[in-house]
């Protein structure tokens, strides 16, 4: 046997060259060379295969073969305290000589025969021999290797006759067994024993039919159709699978000559669906397709669900709309689209569709457009209108869309003023807005607006049209504000704005107390105190004016209590010389208290003369013709008394002046019949005066 070419495309086997879907393999410089080992129950026998994780341990397996132990693990579901050995075999390849007859009638023996035994390996298929036959030298061990163990999962009987699986019929149903396989040596020197061995558990009770494929899909299209399951589920139970077809959904044959198997499967991208793309005849018959899958041993699985389906005809042209003219009258454009008129006769009729959205849902407009036509005018336009032309073949499968064009009609009207604007503010200061929705159909959303006083312009706080017609806002209630300002607008798709509402007008919950009132000033006069007051800045506030006698230690007293706009108040109630101190407050509609005011104090001093002169009095002497003025005084407190003497209807003027000591006095200076006023003031030591006492004398 001196040289198989085997018959791959380079470029796709580049794909698996280091894959084998039993026996996936990794860089040889990353993985410990060791066997690995597969078991397949069936009704009535075990079938095992295995392999090497690497090309080199491959090589040194090639030549001594394995040792495989078969073990009693358990018996009538009881575990043996120790495993019981059943037998040990050394499997390795056939000779040479035996292979002629498989390898007539299995190519996958062939394949491995040649990997075995062969000179030499090569790939043939790519177009550059020279390329080809550089990495075949290169890379040739890694070829046996690799495509010896993809042609053994395609054979079970082939991998038998590599020494690379057992078929084991001894066995039986109460027992369970542990198979171990481990590399053949003959002594130390060829380090088979780095290889290392492994082991399998398998009970004849473990048989479950190979399952259906899942999620098997056709997708029909113009004399094809596109097969596809899922991969990744049952990756580690199928190496390869089989397509079939059949005419009439009961006799079937197989479309696949050599086993499939995904290419695109590889460990950093890991495949997930099988793809297989058959061609039809026509598109006129219908065509029945299933899949099952084929296992390492050569097992076929059960089939998929059968899917049916025709071919589906494309229509080689589409149609362009190249132009659209609005016309005067309201929502109507004339729409002109390309179509090739070779087309003509393939086609059934055109249709207008339009959506209001790019991405549909499209409704059709306008039916039954001649093929022959290229020009329509559309009356019924909305706001927006994305609009499409589809060509429909006489094979009503045969449908061809032009792409979209946007068509949007002039118009300047206004949508409605909105109107029933009604709210409330909470006491967390969230605010509920309500109105009456606008009804446009094209309408697009609202614009609302707010003001903290009610003759400034208030500011946009929507930052984009809002369609429902409600809205929540926030305020803060603790500030100086007591009432929040709304408004809106109706906004179209045309972003036409209508006027503003009504003004809505929200108050605050109060919160805050009112500002306090100040003092700004006092006046004492004629023993009472006038005081002035700045009232507080809050509307609809009541005053409360308090005061208590310091002097005489009192509890605070209410003297004044007023809603009106008065600043002043007069305080009449009062003692000379006590000391008295005031506050005023302010106390909103809602209870809420101001802080009291700044207190003023406030000493009521009595500068008013002091009376020092006592129980004066006077005597009347006619005969001696003189009037005698007497009193009584505190000498102590006195420098001088001062006698002032007034005639009836004339000006006072000063009489005498006597020192402390003298309390009487005559007057012999008088005529009959007349009446003398007399006034005495005394001088005290404090530079004061004392209260002027007068008498008067008629003589």
């Amino acid at each position: 046997m001196k040289r198989v070419f085997v018959a791959f495309n380079l470029l796709l086997v580049t794909h698996f060259l280091f894959v084998s879907k039993a026996f996936a393999q990794v860089n040889e410089a990353e993985k410990e060379p060791s066997v690995q080992l597969l078991a397949r129950v069936q009704k009535d026998r075990v079938l095992l295969r295995w392999a090497t994780n690497t090309a080199i341990a491959w090589k040194k397996t090639n030549t001594n073969g394995f040792i495989l132990e078969k073990y009693v693990f358990s018996r009538d579901g009881v575990r043996l305290n120790e495993l019981e050995k059943v037998w040990e075999k050394h499997i390795q390849k056939a000779p040479l000589e035996t292979w002629q007859e498989i390898v007539k009638k299995d190519n996958n023996a062939a394949i491995i025969a040649q990997a075995l035994f062969g000179e030499s390996f090569f790939v043939e298929g790519s177009n550059n021999g020279q390329l080809a036959d550089i990495y075949n030298l290169v890379n040739e061990n890694e070829q046996r290797f690799s495509f010896s163990l993809l042609a053994a999962d395609m054979s079970f009987e082939a991998a038998k006759k590599a020494g690379w699986g057992y078929e084991d019929i001894a066995v039986k149903t109460n027992e369970k067994y542990v198979y171990k396989i481990k590399p053949a040596g003959i002594d130390g020197t060829n380090k088979i024993n780095e290889i290392k061995g492994t082991a399998t558990i398998v009970s004849s009770k473990d048989y479950e039919p190979l399952p259906a494929p899942l999620d098997f899909q056709a997708i029909f299209g113009d004399k094809n159709v596109i097969l596809t399951w899922n991969y990744q589920m049952f990756k580690t139970i199928y190496t390869s699978y089989t397509v079939e077809r059949s005419i009439d959904g009961t006799n079937f044959i197989t479309l696949n000559k050599e086993p499939l198997v995904n290419l695109n499967d590889k460990p950093e991208a890991p495949a997930k669906r099988m793809f297989y793309i058959d061609s039809l005849a026509n598109n006129t018959k219908t065509y029945y397709y299933r899949v099952n899958g084929v296992s390492p041993f050569g097992e076929k699985g059960l089939y998929s669900k059968t899917l049916s389906g025709v071919g589906k005809p494309i229509l080689p042209y589409m149609p362009r709309i190249f132009d659209v003219q609005l016309t005067k009258n309201d929502n109507e454009a004339i729409i002109t689209w390309d179509f090739p008129q070779k087309g003509e006769p393939l086609l059934e009729k055109f249709q207008l569709l339009i959506a209001s959205k790019d991405n549909g849902p499209y409704v059709v407009a306008v039916d039954n457009i001649s093929p022959n036509q290229r020009k329509l005018t559309y009356s019924k336009l909305q706001v927006s209108n994305y609009i499409k032309i589809k060509a429909i073949g006489k094979d009503s499968k045969q449908q061809k869309t032009s792409f979209s064009t946007l068509v949007q009609p002039l118009e300047r009207t206004p949508p409605a003023i909105p109107t029933e604007l009604e709210g409330k503010i909470d006491s967390l200061g969230v605010v509920h807005l309500t109105w009456k929705q606008n009804t446009e159909p094209d309408f697009l959303g609202y614009r609302i607006f707010r003001g903290f006083l009610k003759d400034e312009e208030p500011s946009q706080i929507t930052v984009s049209p809002i369609h429902q017609n409600l809205f929540i806002d926030t305020v803060q209630v603790k500030n100086l504000n007591s009432k929040v300002y709304y408004s809106l607008v109706a906004v179209d798709k045309r972003y036409n704005h209508s006027k503003k509402s009504e003004v809505l007008e929200l108050e605050k919950p109060d919160v805050i107390p009112p500002t306090s009132p100040v003092f700004s000033g006092y006046k004492i006069k004629n023993g009472n105190v006038i005081l002035n007051w700045i009232r507080s800045s809050e509307e609809e506030v009541t005053h409360v004016l308090s005061r208590k006698n310091l002097t005489k230690h009192s509890e605070w007293k209410t003297i004044l209590i007023t809603k009106d706009t008065i600043k002043n108040y007069s305080d009449t109630q009062l003692e000379a010389n006590n000391k008295y101190r005031y506050q005023i407050k302010a106390i909103d509609k809602n209870g809420l208290v101001s802080a009291p005011s700044t207190p003023l104090t406030i000493k009521l001093v009595d500068l008013s003369p002091v009376k020092y002169i006592k129980g004066l009095d006077y005597t009347v002497n006619r005969e001696t013709n003189q009037i005698e003025l007497f009193w009584r005084a505190d000498e102590k407190q006195i420098v001088e008394y001062t006698i002032y003497k007034q005639l009836k209807d004339k000006q006072p003027s000063t009489w005498r002046v006597l020192p402390a000591t003298i309390k009487s006095i005559i007057d012999k200076e008088v005529s009959p019949n007349e009446t003398y006023i007399y006034y005495i003031k005394a001088a005290l030591k404090q530079g004061r005066y004392a209260k002027v006492e007068k008498i008067e004398v008629n003589f």
